[in-house]
């Protein structure tokens, strides 16, 4: 829907978390791969990065917002996350 036209839910966790449960649409890049694959993702949209706790996340935002992109840490992330998630 709009909301997914306008931001990037990154989920940057292990794939294994990301498979066992994720927000709708998120786009799975684990950290560790940040660096490599930050030019896949839409720089003209707003990045909201999640993990399961808010510290790999906040090290992930760091990493993109030096690249240039407009990026919000979610926390405290998909441990305590109230909305939808698939799997």
């Amino acid at each position: 829907g709009k909301l997914n036209d306008e931001i990037t839910f990154l989920d940057v966790r292990e794939p294994a978390e990301y498979e066992f449960g994720h927000i709708p649409g998120a786009v799975s890049v684990p950290l560790g791969e940040i660096d490599e694959k930050a030019d896949e993702i839409d720089k003209n949209k707003d990045v909201y990065v999640i993990c399961r706790t808010g510290s790999r996340s906040d090290m992930a935002a760091q990493k993109l917002a030096e690249k240039g992109y407009n990026v919000f840490n979610v926390t405290p992330g998909m441990k305590d996350w109230k909305g939808d998630v698939e799997k």
